[in-house]
């Protein structure tokens, strides 16, 4: 990913969430308390094979500062520790060719979440992220059934990859039960997890899952994981082999859960300052200058 002020910013932020993690888990310590476990659910789209060096290097990495763990897991276990769960968006045929070779090396298991109108195609979606993957193929079925169930979790990314909020609900239950069902005819086992495309969603959508069967959905929001027994919605922190090592680091061990609060509060913010303006220029509440 390019350098940008953003980065930087979220970067400085970071290292302050993890000094304050540090400086609290001493103090439990000093307490003779048992500091919390917790849980970070990374999420990748693509790994080239210019980036397999980078992405085998942070594997290593995850091993040093966490213990890996499935996505389908339904708590944490109870005596503490750092746990991370490494998930895959879209089903990229580049994540079999050079990502899960370096996950068997390492026995991390993994989770695919797959588009099923999709597979052996090149992308039909619109890619809003730092990278586009619209030239990199998607796994075929035949690669899908061969996928090492050992290591492997099969789930749902829905049929088409649309913006789940932005549909009607005929058309939202149809990509969150259909996708599910057909996933589990191709496959023969049940299909448990979906993550949102685009990380986007709203309570509508997320009722359509529950209603679906899923037992666990995913977002892109960064908070820890599997904080709560039977947790449904679950957070994830989006990385890229290009990451820093120090940026990498940081993602594994939950300090860039801060985010979600400073978008909230940026909304906010600009929706007080939009709202003063209106006043000063003497509008109604949503009216607009002409």
């Amino acid at each position: 990913m390019p350098t940008t002020p953003k980065r930087i910013i979220f970067l400085t932020g970071s290292l302050l969430v993890e000094a304050g993690d540090l400086l609290w888990n001493n103090a439990r310590r000093l307490l003779g308390l048992r500091p919390h476990g917790s849980c970070v659910v990374l999420t990748y789209h693509s790994v080239t094979s210019e980036e397999r060096p980078l992405f085998a290097r942070q594997m290593d990495t995850l091993l040093r500062y966490a213990k890996p763990v499935r996505a389908d897991i339904e708590a944490l276990p109870p005596k503490g520790g750092r746990y991370a769960a490494v998930t895959f968006d879209d089903g990229m045929q580049n994540i079999v060719d050079n990502a899960l070779p370096e996950l068997e090396k390492r026995s991390i298991p993994t989770t695919l979440f797959i588009i099923t109108d999709v597979l052996g195609k090149l992308p039909d979606w619109e890619y809003f992220g730092p990278k586009d993957t619209g030239q990199e193929r998607v796994m075929s079925e035949e690669q899908l059934r061969k996928l090492p169930s050992a290591i492997v979790e099969i789930a749902s990314h829905t049929m088409t990859h649309p913006v789940l909020p932005q549909i009607d609900r005929e058309k939202l239950a149809q990509e969150v039960e259909g996708s599910r069902a057909k996933l589990a005819k191709m496959l023969g086992r049940e299909i448990k997890l979906l993550s949102f495309p685009y990380g986007a969603f709203n309570d509508d959508v997320v009722d359509a899952c529950r209603k679906a069967g899923y037992e666990r959905v995913f977002s892109a929001l960064p908070y820890f994981a599997f904080s709560e027994p039977q947790e449904f919605l679950t957070g994830r922190m989006g990385v890229y082999p290009t990451d820093w090592p120090i940026e990498f680091r940081l993602k594994v061990l939950g300090a860039y859960r801060w985010l979600p609060f400073m978008f909230d509060l940026k909304r906010k913010v600009l929706s007080r300052l939009r709202g003063q303006s209106a006043r000063e220029l003497g509008l109604k509440p949503g009216e607009k200058t002409a």
